[in-house]
């Protein structure tokens, strides 16, 4: 089973655009994706830990109090690398706090790290490194900021609670396009579009 980061659509500004002078107060909605599977999913599985190792959390950027195009990427950056925490620890607060309600890449994320908390999986590898590459203007219409984002993850495994090997893949090299946007004074991911390079 390879483990796909995205396979995503792109959020739709015209939709965005509708719901907005409709006077919606949601958030920028994104269009429908094709999202990985995710086997066993329980939307209720309590968060616990995949590993015995201790796992910190990526530590939020300061520059995501910034309301403009330097706290777009950092809220990008700081989602992305987010990843390998919730799939070790199964805490997925932070993640479910800054996913958009139409983000398909936040939802089958935010599903497959629940599988691995209710089976008692244990995710291992995966470490996360991203870097901004570059953030466009911010639209006019939907207060999305597309920002393309490079990111490198080590090969990962995911076994059972008897050991036996159920996913693994190798280390691979990314480029997204992460759309974000203000919600009151928090960043919210709309959108995940992810490129494999290898």
């Amino acid at each position: 089973m390879t483990r796909s980061r995205a396979i995503l659509a792109a959020t739709s500004i015209a939709a965005a655009a509708v719901l907005l002078v409709a006077g919606c107060d949601d958030d920028p909605p994104a269009t429908p994706s094709a999202e990985p599977t995710a086997t066993d999913v329980s939307p209720s599985a309590s968060p616990s830990p995949s590993s015995s190792a201790v796992v910190v959390a990526p530590e939020r950027p300061k520059k995501m109090d910034d309301d403009g195009p330097a706290g777009a990427e950092a809220a990008a950056v700081y989602f992305l690398e987010l990843d390998d925490y919730i799939m070790k620890t199964g805490d997925t607060a932070e993640w479910e706090a800054m996913s958009g309600k139409a983000c398909g890449f936040c939802d089958a994320r935010l599903e497959q790290a629940q599988t691995i908390a209710k089976r008692g999986d244990r995710f291992e590898g995966g470490a996360t490194r991203a870097r901004a590459l570059h953030t466009y203007e911010q639209d006019a219409v939907t207060g999305i900021w597309p920002v393309d984002v490079e990111t490198r993850e080590d090969p990962w495994t995911i076994t059972d609670s008897n050991g036996e090997e159920l996913a693994s893949d190798k280390a691979v090299v990314a480029k997204s396009r992460v759309e974000v946007a203000r919600r009151s004074s928090d960043w919210i991911v709309v959108g995940v579009i992810n490129d494999q390079e290898n």
